[in-house]
């Protein structure tokens, strides 16, 4: 890997200004693990151009025929425009965009390969030890990156394609990459397994679990088992079996309205109808816990089968009591009176 050039802006939205700062010799070996840094980042994910006509995506395709300190101030100014509007949006709600500095390298990788970076970095107020004076920085060890952009690029013919794009956010905040990169996420299987998930299990717990709680639970266990099986999924197929097969226990609950709900999601949440289950996508989901009593809790785990066979609440002389079969003759024997 061989840096070809760098550039330094502290920026400054109060006044708009983009303030270029030299880059002394020293400083390149921090370019290079912070590089290194950002594209090892298990966080990145993978977007696509949204609009080729785009300021940073044009600028950054001419980079072998552009002056590159034009180039880096052009960037630099167009974060600064994308995020005053992002600040005249969220500023009545108290918030405010985070004060940071914004990194840009142009990387030689191998023959013909490339990666331009772009990396907004911490920016927080530090007092010098030595001098006690207030200084503005960010720094070199902790890596605090809030959001970055690597383009992988290869030349062909003395052009510059882009390949690749890695980008990592510390928010939810798309700025960086609505209206200061235009890009938009590549949907893959992972992705599209997260946001379907996610979808779906929204609308089922604001639609469901008000009227019906053992309902919810029945059908939220079950696109957990369907999602913790790696399988091809045609999503409106899947939608239809799954609420025409379904019986509610309670009444009240219209499956017409559910499916109807549900077969819109794919449009509305911004995932494929034809995708493969990555299980891993939901890793940090696969177990459902209730609360039974103080220090008791039933965790029912998503490779669970129908359970609403196994595990029953019902009353006993004036108490509720959840009646649970036990398969298990070891946990039998430790709750036998």
């Amino acid at each position: 890997m061989k840096i070809l050039y760098s550039s330094f802006h502290t920026i400054d939205l109060n006044n708009y200004f983009a303030n270029r700062v030299e880059i002394p010799d020293y400083f390149h070996s921090f370019l290079y693990d912070f590089i290194e840094y950002a594209n090892s980042n298990e966080k990145n994910k993978k977007y696509q151009i949204q609009n080729e006509e785009g300021d940073v995506v044009s600028l950054i395709k001419d980079v072998l025929h552009s002056d590159m300190d034009a180039i880096t101030d052009t960037i630099a100014y167009k974060l600064i425009e994308c995020e005053k509007m992002a600040q005249d949006k969220i500023y009545k709600m108290g918030k405010n965009i985070k004060k940071g500095s914004l990194i840009q390298a142009f990387v030689e990788i191998d023959e013909d390969e490339y990666q331009y970076v772009i990396a907004k970095v911490e920016h927080s107020n530090w007092i010098d030890g030595s001098t006690l004076q207030d200084n503005i920085g960010f720094s070199k060890d902790t890596m605090n990156i809030w959001k970055s952009a690597i383009f992988k690029l290869y030349k062909i013919n003395d052009i510059c394609l882009i390949d690749k794009i890695l980008i990592y956010m510390d928010s939810s905040s798309k700025y960086w990459t609505v209206s200061f990169l235009e890009l938009e996420e590549v949907r893959d299987d992972f992705s599209n397994t997260y946001k379907a998930y996610r979808a779906i299990d929204s609308e089922l717990k604001s639609m469901i679990k008000p009227v019906s709680q053992r309902d919810y639970v029945r059908l939220s266990n079950e696109i957990q088992n369907t999602i913790n099986t790696p399988q091809e999924i045609n999503y409106n197929q899947y939608i239809e079996e799954l609420i025409d097969t379904y019986e509610p226990s309670n009444k009240e609950i219209e499956k017409d309205v559910i499916k109807d709900t549900l077969l819109a999601l794919p449009d509305r949440k911004k995932f494929d109808k034809d995708f493969k289950t990555v299980p891993t996508s939901i890793i940090n989901k696969r177990t459902k816990k209730y609360a039974i009593a103080k220090g008791i809790e039933l965790t029912i785990k998503s490779d669970a089968s129908d359970f609403s066979k196994s595990i029953v609440s019902t009353m006993d002389h004036g108490k509720r009591v959840i009646q649970i079969i036990c398969e298990d003759d070891e946990t039998y024997e430790a709750f036998t009176i």
